[in-house]
Formats: C-alpha cells, structure tokens, sequence
C-alpha cells in the first residue's frame, strides 16, 4: 500500500513538473503589431487621405479581434474611441506636414501603435509676371523648389501655317494649333531644332535673355518632391503649383503631311544624345491617362522629312536662369 501511496505521489509530481515546463516555455500573450498605410503620401488641401491599418496583426487573435483608434490630423489627441474599422480618411485644409497616429489593441487589452507621415500643399502663392522685352508678350510665372519658371506655353516667333517647314533662318517660326477644340496649343510649336535656334548646345534656344529652355534634369528636379501618382495633379492643368503644364500641345509631321497630337503632349528639353546620325532628345511627356513621365523621342538629322520619316513639334517652357 505504501508503494502504491509512493507512486501516486511520483506521478503527481511527474505531472507537476510537465505542467510548469509547458508553462515556462510559454512567453505570453505578446502585443499586437500595428501596421499603418497612407494613401498618397503627398497630396494637396483637395484631396482626401486614406489611413488604412488592415495589416496589423496579433499572435492569439483573428484579426476580426482587434480595435483601432487614430488621430488623423496629428495635434496628439485621439479623434474617437476603439472601433472595429481598420480604416479612416481624413482632409487637411491647411498646408504643412502632418504626424499620423493609429493604435491598435486586441482581445487581452494589449496595444501597439504604428505611425506615419503625410506632406500636404496648398495653392502656390509665389507667382508673378515676366514681359519678354522681344515683342511685349506678358507670361505668367511661378517658382517651384526655388526655380522660377513660365507658368505659360513660349510663344514667341512669327506664327507660319503648318503646310510650311520651319527651318534655319534669320526668324524664330512657330506653329499653333486651333483647328479643335480639344487641340489649342495656346502658345508656339516648335521643332526641337527651331526650339533650340539651330545650336544644339546653346541651352538658351529662343527663351528670352536671362531664361533658357530647362534640361531632362531641372524637370526631373521639379518632380522628384512628388510621387509620379501625384504629380500629374499638382502640375498639370489647373493644378496648385500654378505651373499649368497642359496636354494639347504637339504634333508631327510625316510624308509631308500635318497632324495634330490628341493622345499626348510634350516639352522639350536641351538634353540629347548624338550618335553617328540619329539625336536621341529627352521630352516630357503628357498622356491622355493625366500620367507625366519622361520620354525619349528619336530624331534622324533635321533636314530628314523625307518617306518613312517624321518630324516632332513640341511647346516650349522656359526657366529663369538665376
């Protein structure tokens, strides 16, 4: 009977000892990790911000178990209670740069907090005129990152019809395109040759004295504070940096026969890459989809308007020197 009492005692001792191992190789209920996404991360007093927390994640809860709450306007005070919604949207009406707050909590009270930043703009104040002293032209124009540029489309030369070639003369020639509504260039076309006034290596072109036609880095410069989602809004037409850039812009010669470019539209830059007979010239590119984004356009030697060959006109925007 003792033996029996002796064993019954070692096996709940055994039992014991197995229940304080398994315990001691738990570490607890661990925090939730709280993730938080922000939709643009650059955008202007207009648009509304998306804050979405959908990927926070706990260790012993589904995620139908956690809660959430935020301060989406970041003044560090919490906009509501715990609630279910992973999600929130929120407006900024005043420019600036803004901490976002989101904390989540799960089942057993734990919490975590995740955040992130948003850079708001507003309207670009910073604006004035420019009279090109050539021939009285008013341009509006704004500065950007500490550039000042022509919030308007050059156009300065004697305006010629389209059935007529630019070519290397004593007079600055330009086209413009009126023959739709959807295609007012509301300014000079040019080839890139006529653009740059025959001197490929001149970045002044036909610009004014004390402005010159910018190159692919000054507008990569000019892009590189906005996510490409975002900068179409912010610098296209209408758009609050004032800068204006429009689409209905281009066209191109082929065969000896004109067309106007609905799809897309483009600005020429000084940059461009020679070899034996081709110019490789950068541009930047307006679509139709509102996308801006660079482009490399091709280019055999200026006289080349022959079969199989065209010519590409693009508008021009100026950017001060100093």
């Amino acid at each position: 009977m003792n033996s029996n009492r002796r064993f019954s005692i070692n096996r709940i001792i055994c039992l014991v000892i197995i229940i304080l191992s398994i315990h001691s190789c738990d570490k607890g209920n661990l925090p939730p990790v709280a993730k938080l996404t922000i939709f643009p991360p650059v955008g202007d007093t207009s648009i509304l911000f998306e804050f979405n927390a959908a990927q926070s994640e706990d260790d012993r809860s589904y995620a139908i178990g956690l809660v959430f709450r935020w301060d989406t306007n970041g003044d560090g005070v919490w906009d509501s209670g715990f609630e279910k919604d992973n999600t929130s949207a929120h407006k900024f009406l005043v420019p600036g740069n803004y901490l976002v707050r989101m904390e989540v909590k799960d089942l057993d009270g734990l919490t975590a907090i995740a955040l992130d930043t948003v850079e708001v703009f507003g309207v670009n104040a910073d604006t004035g005129r420019f009279q090109d002293p050539r021939d009285g032209n008013v341009y509006r124009t704004v500065r950007i990152g500490g550039s000042w540029w022509m919030a308007e489309n050059l156009r300065f030369g004697k305006l010629i019809p389209n059935s007529r070639e630019q070519t290397d003369n004593d007079t600055v020639e330009r086209y413009r395109f009126t023959d739709w509504k959807e295609c007012d260039t509301v300014g000079g076309v040019y080839s890139w040759f006529e653009a740059m006034n025959y001197n490929v290596d001149n970045p002044k072109g036909i610009c004014p004295d004390g402005w010159h036609i910018p190159s692919h880095a000054e507008w990569n410069k000019l892009y590189q504070a906005f996510p490409m989602s975002y900068a179409h809004k912010y610098f296209g037409k209408e758009g609050l940096s004032g800068l204006n850039l429009d689409i209905s812009n281009s066209g191109y010669q082929c065969e000896d026969l004109f067309h106007e470019n609905f799809y897309d539209g483009g600005f020429w830059t000084t940059s461009y890459v020679l070899s034996p007979t081709v110019y490789n010239v950068c541009r930047i590119m307006f679509s139709k989809s509102d996308d801006v984004y660079l482009y490399g356009e091709y280019w055999e030697n200026f006289r080349s308007v022959t079969a199989n060959r065209c010519v590409i006109y693009n508008s021009l925007r100026c950017k001060k020197d100093f």
